[in-house]
């Protein structure tokens, strides 16, 4: 997801130069949208379409936490509270949105609680690399690609919904909950990068 970070680097930064909001007004208001983003995942049971608008919801989140990093930078506004306080929007969008597309795709609370505890380590180790290190990298799996998954997901449990197949079972599992435990898994992969990169920058520091 680094070449998109790049590619939306180049694209917003003329917008940047001209943004009259603070890069912390961006965060919250990035936060602010993920917030939204759970709260119709999580109402999205009872009407299918919400997953849809929900998605769009994350995308304009996304952009919008790219975007304050941007304007921080090119108008020379970056600060450590500003970084702080955009890992700590980051956290909580992250946990909002898995338990909203969770609770509103019927997943149980034995996989919500799996899957949560996984994508907070996946971004604390992340967070706590860069505290310790002043390494901050993008090769591994993190923020990007759970977004993605929160795009991708949500067209499935439309789909899943509105054809009344949610109940569907596999080995036992929702297809719902099979989603649940690809993005766990994939959290657990960030972990064990994440894991292997601060060993071999202890080795090299």
């Amino acid at each position: 997801m680094h070449v998109w970070r790049d590619r939306l680097d180049r694209w917003l930064t003329p917008l940047a130069r001209r943004c009259r909001m603070s890069p912390n007004a961006i965060t919250f208001t990035a936060l602010a949208l993920s917030l939204l983003a759970a709260l119709l995942f999580a109402a999205a049971s009872a009407r299918p379409p919400l997953f849809l608008v929900a998605m769009v919801v994350v995308v304009a989140s996304g952009l919008a936490d790219a975007f304050d990093g941007i304007v921080a930078r090119v108008q020379s506004k970056e600060s450590r509270y500003g970084d702080f306080l955009d890992h700590f929007a980051d956290r909580v969008s992250d946990v909002a949105l898995a338990i909203g597309w969770m609770v509103g795709s019927g997943v149980r609370a034995s996989f919500v609680i799996a899957a949560v505890v996984t994508i907070m380590l996946n971004g604390y180790i992340g967070t706590q690399i860069e505290a310790t290190w002043r390494e901050r990298t993008y090769d591994t799996v993190g923020r990007g690609e759970f977004v993605l998954a929160l795009i991708v997901f949500p067209i499935v449990s439309f789909i899943l919904a509105s054809n009344g197949w949610a109940s569907i079972a596999a080995g036992s599992l929702t297809i719902a909950e099979w989603l649940t435990a690809a993005m766990s898994a994939f959290a657990l992969l960030g972990i064990a990068q994440r894991l292997a990169l601060a060993a071999r920058l202890e080795r090299t520091r």
